[in-house]
Protein backbone atom coordinates (compact mmCIF):
# COMPACT_ATOMS: atom_id res chain seq x y z
CA UNK A 1 0.00 0.00 0.00
CA UNK A 2 2.70 2.52 0.99
CA UNK A 3 4.44 1.47 -2.65
CA UNK A 4 1.09 2.60 -4.49
CA UNK A 5 1.01 5.93 -2.24
CA UNK A 6 4.68 7.15 -3.36
CA UNK A 7 3.99 6.03 -7.26
CA UNK A 8 0.71 8.36 -6.59
CA UNK A 9 2.55 10.78 -4.98
CA UNK A 10 5.88 10.83 -7.52
CA UNK A 11 3.10 11.31 -10.34
CA UNK A 12 1.30 13.93 -8.84
CA UNK A 13 4.50 15.87 -8.90
CA UNK A 14 5.40 14.74 -12.41
CA UNK A 15 1.93 16.19 -13.23
CA UNK A 16 2.79 19.48 -11.34
CA UNK A 17 6.35 20.22 -13.24
CA UNK A 18 4.61 19.48 -16.70
CA UNK A 19 1.77 22.34 -15.53
CA UNK A 20 4.66 24.59 -14.59
CA UNK A 21 6.36 24.56 -17.37
CA UNK A 22 3.81 24.18 -20.29
CA UNK A 23 3.93 26.72 -23.52
CA UNK A 24 0.27 27.41 -22.79
CA UNK A 25 0.81 29.79 -20.01
CA UNK A 26 -1.04 32.81 -20.85
CA UNK A 27 1.01 35.36 -22.40
CA UNK A 28 3.75 32.95 -22.73
CA UNK A 29 2.98 30.81 -25.50
CA UNK A 30 5.80 29.42 -27.26
CA UNK A 31 8.12 32.14 -25.61
CA UNK A 32 9.88 32.60 -22.14
CA UNK A 33 7.94 33.70 -19.05
CA UNK A 34 8.71 37.39 -17.67
CA UNK A 35 10.38 38.22 -21.63
CA UNK A 36 9.55 39.59 -24.54
CA UNK A 37 10.88 37.37 -27.31
CA UNK A 38 10.32 37.36 -31.17
CA UNK A 39 12.17 37.27 -34.42
CA UNK A 40 12.30 40.02 -37.21
CA UNK A 41 12.38 39.32 -40.56
CA UNK A 42 12.86 41.72 -44.04
CA UNK A 43 10.41 41.90 -46.67
CA UNK A 44 11.15 38.74 -48.29
CA UNK A 45 10.81 36.81 -44.47
CA UNK A 46 15.32 36.62 -44.11
CA UNK A 47 15.99 37.91 -40.35
CA UNK A 48 17.09 41.33 -39.81
CA UNK A 49 19.91 41.66 -37.16
CA UNK A 50 20.58 45.01 -35.40
CA UNK A 51 17.50 45.69 -35.05
CA UNK A 52 16.09 47.76 -31.91
CA UNK A 53 12.77 46.73 -29.85
CA UNK A 54 11.03 48.97 -27.61
CA UNK A 55 8.94 47.36 -24.86
CA UNK A 56 6.80 50.27 -23.71
CA UNK A 57 5.40 49.99 -19.93
CA UNK A 58 1.63 51.56 -20.32
CA UNK A 59 1.02 51.83 -17.16
CA UNK A 60 4.23 54.07 -16.00
CA UNK A 61 4.92 57.73 -18.65
CA UNK A 62 8.13 57.05 -20.20
CA UNK A 63 9.33 53.98 -19.01
CA UNK A 64 10.20 51.75 -21.42
CA UNK A 65 13.03 48.87 -22.22
CA UNK A 66 15.42 48.38 -25.13
CA UNK A 67 16.89 44.73 -26.85
CA UNK A 68 18.36 44.87 -30.07
CA UNK A 69 17.84 41.39 -32.30
CA UNK A 70 21.25 39.06 -32.81
CA UNK A 71 22.59 37.73 -36.32
CA UNK A 72 18.97 35.02 -36.78
CA UNK A 73 16.70 38.27 -36.07
CA UNK A 74 15.79 37.48 -32.85
CA UNK A 75 15.32 39.34 -29.83
CA UNK A 76 14.91 38.52 -25.65
CA UNK A 77 14.34 41.64 -23.40
CA UNK A 78 13.29 40.89 -19.40
CA UNK A 79 10.22 42.55 -18.57
CA UNK A 80 9.72 45.13 -15.30
CA UNK A 81 7.96 43.14 -12.56
CA UNK A 82 5.17 45.37 -12.51
CA UNK A 83 3.34 46.73 -15.68
CA UNK A 84 1.52 46.39 -19.12
CA UNK A 85 3.12 46.36 -22.46
CA UNK A 86 3.65 46.98 -26.06
CA UNK A 87 5.92 45.75 -28.21
CA UNK A 88 7.30 48.08 -31.29
CA UNK A 89 10.43 47.86 -33.81
CA UNK A 90 11.55 50.24 -36.64
CA UNK A 91 14.39 50.31 -38.70
CA UNK A 92 16.41 53.89 -40.91
CA UNK A 93 17.13 53.28 -43.73
CA UNK A 94 18.86 55.85 -46.42
CA UNK A 95 17.70 55.75 -49.81
CA UNK A 96 18.36 58.12 -52.70
CA UNK A 97 19.64 60.94 -50.42
CA UNK A 98 16.83 60.62 -47.61
CA UNK A 99 16.38 59.04 -44.24
CA UNK A 100 13.26 57.05 -43.98
CA UNK A 101 11.79 55.44 -40.36
CA UNK A 102 9.92 52.67 -41.49
CA UNK A 103 7.97 51.09 -38.75
CA UNK A 104 7.46 47.09 -38.67
CA UNK A 105 4.13 45.30 -38.97
CA UNK A 106 3.81 43.33 -35.89
CA UNK A 107 2.34 39.75 -35.88
CA UNK A 108 0.10 40.62 -32.84
CA UNK A 109 -0.78 44.20 -31.56
CA UNK A 110 -1.91 43.95 -28.63
CA UNK A 111 -0.53 44.32 -25.02
CA UNK A 112 0.86 41.59 -22.40
CA UNK A 113 1.34 41.19 -19.12
CA UNK A 114 4.62 41.02 -17.02
CA UNK A 115 4.06 36.72 -17.81
CA UNK A 116 5.64 37.68 -21.35
CA UNK A 117 5.00 37.55 -25.03
CA UNK A 118 6.29 36.50 -28.18
CA UNK A 119 6.13 39.47 -30.49
CA UNK A 120 7.12 38.74 -34.52
CA UNK A 121 7.81 41.40 -36.54
CA UNK A 122 8.16 41.94 -40.10
CA UNK A 123 8.89 44.41 -42.63
CA UNK A 124 6.22 45.74 -45.28
CA UNK A 125 6.15 48.28 -48.03
CA UNK A 126 2.41 47.99 -48.49
CA UNK A 127 -0.66 47.36 -46.41
CA UNK A 128 -3.09 48.44 -43.75
CA UNK A 129 -0.98 49.43 -40.25
CA UNK A 130 -1.84 47.36 -37.06
CA UNK A 131 -4.10 50.29 -35.71
CA UNK A 132 -6.16 50.18 -39.27
CA UNK A 133 -5.14 53.75 -39.99
CA UNK A 134 -3.10 54.36 -42.31
CA UNK A 135 -0.62 52.34 -44.50
CA UNK A 136 2.76 50.94 -44.94
CA UNK A 137 2.70 52.56 -48.35
CA UNK A 138 3.49 55.85 -49.23
CA UNK A 139 1.34 58.70 -50.55
CA UNK A 140 0.52 60.80 -53.41
CA UNK A 141 -1.52 63.78 -53.05
CA UNK A 142 -3.34 64.48 -55.90
CA UNK A 143 -4.23 68.63 -57.37
CA UNK A 144 -5.95 70.17 -60.14
CA UNK A 145 -3.60 72.85 -61.85
CA UNK A 146 -5.40 76.30 -61.23
CA UNK A 147 -6.81 76.52 -65.08
CA UNK A 148 -7.11 73.15 -65.75
CA UNK A 149 -10.86 72.35 -66.20
CA UNK A 150 -10.26 68.65 -65.20
CA UNK A 151 -12.57 68.59 -62.12
CA UNK A 152 -13.15 64.72 -62.34
CA UNK A 153 -10.06 63.23 -61.20
CA UNK A 154 -11.18 59.84 -60.49
CA UNK A 155 -10.98 59.63 -64.05
CA UNK A 156 -7.66 60.13 -64.02
CA UNK A 157 -5.12 56.99 -64.27
CA UNK A 158 -1.80 57.00 -63.58
CA UNK A 159 1.33 55.05 -64.31
CA UNK A 160 4.41 54.47 -61.90
CA UNK A 161 7.34 53.34 -63.54
CA UNK A 162 10.20 52.24 -60.87
CA UNK A 163 13.32 53.79 -61.48
CA UNK A 164 15.60 51.87 -59.98
CA UNK A 165 14.94 49.09 -56.57
CA UNK A 166 12.41 50.30 -54.21
CA UNK A 167 13.55 50.62 -50.77
CA UNK A 168 14.48 47.49 -49.95
CA UNK A 169 16.21 46.80 -52.48
CA UNK A 170 13.49 44.37 -54.75
CA UNK A 171 12.67 45.37 -58.15
CA UNK A 172 9.49 47.22 -58.24
CA UNK A 173 6.30 46.59 -60.59
CA UNK A 174 4.76 49.21 -62.81
CA UNK A 175 1.58 50.52 -61.37
CA UNK A 176 -1.58 51.87 -63.06
CA UNK A 177 -3.94 53.09 -60.27
CA UNK A 178 -6.26 55.58 -60.08
CA UNK A 179 -7.16 58.54 -56.97
CA UNK A 180 -9.49 58.24 -54.65
CA UNK A 181 -10.69 61.50 -52.75
CA UNK A 182 -7.21 62.98 -54.22
CA UNK A 183 -5.00 60.95 -53.02
CA UNK A 184 -3.03 57.32 -54.62
CA UNK A 185 -2.32 55.54 -51.02
CA UNK A 186 -0.09 52.65 -50.39
CA UNK A 187 2.39 52.59 -52.74
CA UNK A 188 5.68 50.40 -52.53
CA UNK A 189 8.35 53.24 -51.19
CA UNK A 190 10.64 53.78 -54.39
CA UNK A 191 11.22 56.37 -56.96
CA UNK A 192 9.01 56.17 -59.57
CA UNK A 193 8.45 57.93 -62.87
CA UNK A 194 4.67 59.35 -63.38
CA UNK A 195 2.86 59.62 -66.19
CA UNK A 196 -1.01 60.70 -66.75
CA UNK A 197 -3.95 60.05 -68.96
CA UNK A 198 -7.68 61.42 -68.12
CA UNK A 199 -10.47 58.78 -70.03
CA UNK A 200 -12.89 61.57 -70.37
CA UNK A 201 -15.80 61.50 -73.29
CA UNK A 202 -13.78 62.90 -75.71
CA UNK A 203 -11.38 59.65 -75.33
CA UNK A 204 -8.08 59.40 -73.94
CA UNK A 205 -6.08 62.31 -73.22
CA UNK A 206 -2.39 62.50 -72.13
CA UNK A 207 -1.96 65.02 -69.33
CA UNK A 208 1.19 67.55 -68.36
CA UNK A 209 2.39 67.08 -64.49
CA UNK A 210 4.86 69.01 -62.21
CA UNK A 211 6.09 69.03 -58.46
CA UNK A 212 2.72 71.01 -56.57
CA UNK A 213 5.27 73.08 -54.48
CA UNK A 214 6.96 74.03 -57.59
CA UNK A 215 7.48 76.32 -60.37
CA UNK A 216 8.93 74.38 -62.74
CA UNK A 217 7.15 73.45 -65.79
CA UNK A 218 4.45 71.23 -66.57
CA UNK A 219 6.39 68.23 -68.68
CA UNK A 220 4.89 64.62 -69.67
CA UNK A 221 6.43 62.33 -67.28
CA UNK A 222 7.95 63.17 -63.54
CA UNK A 223 10.18 61.65 -61.27
CA UNK A 224 9.05 61.44 -58.07
CA UNK A 225 11.02 61.04 -54.52
CA UNK A 226 8.34 60.70 -51.48
CA UNK A 227 9.09 62.90 -48.84
CA UNK A 228 10.29 61.19 -45.23
CA UNK A 229 7.18 61.23 -42.76
CA UNK A 230 7.25 59.98 -39.29
CA UNK A 231 3.31 60.34 -39.68
CA UNK A 232 1.96 56.50 -40.62
CA UNK A 233 1.46 56.46 -44.18
CA UNK A 234 2.79 59.72 -45.20
CA UNK A 235 5.69 59.71 -46.76
CA UNK A 236 4.32 61.47 -49.33
CA UNK A 237 5.06 63.44 -53.04
CA UNK A 238 2.55 66.01 -54.41
CA UNK A 239 1.68 66.46 -57.16
CA UNK A 240 -0.17 68.66 -59.98
CA UNK A 241 -2.48 68.09 -63.44
CA UNK A 242 -3.24 70.20 -66.33
CA UNK A 243 -3.83 69.33 -70.04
Amino acid sequence: MKKWVMMLQGALMLGLVAACTTDDEPGVAGGKKGYATGKITDTAGNPMKGVEVVIDNTMFHASYSLGVTDANGNYEIQLPSVGTFMASAQIVKEYNGRRYEQDLNPDVFEPFSIDGAVRNFQWKLTGLRPEGEGYFGATVGINKALYSAIYDDENIEFTLTPVGNLIDGSKGKVLKVKPAQGYIEDIPLGRYEMSAYYNGEAGKMPLKLRDHFSDDAYESTLVIDFEPSTIWGRNSFYISYTE
